[in-house]
């Protein structure tokens, strides 16, 4: 399941897998709309729902954070 979800990520932005504990806010990485895209990406990969209230940093400042996320939203269902 982690390399699938490397794989949406890696899909947005190849620069997201390279090193899992960067941030990628703070690095510009990403922005909001990469955020968006990303939401939008892993429902669809996964079949999940990201609630509005996990849009949040804390969830995307790093590969790290995205995953384990996605992973626990997983383990919900």
């Amino acid at each position: 399941m982690r390399e699938k979800i490397m794989e949406v990520l890696g899909g947005i932005n190849e620069e997201i897998v390279e090193d899992m504990d960067r941030d990628l806010i703070a690095t510009e990485i990403i922005d909001s709309f990469d955020i968006v895209k990303l939401v939008v990406e892993l429902e669809a990969a996964f079949d999940i729902v990201i609630d509005v209230d996990l849009v949040e940093p804390d969830n995307f400042c790093t590969a790290n954070a995205i995953i384990s996320m996605v992973e626990n939203l997983l383990k919900e269902q």
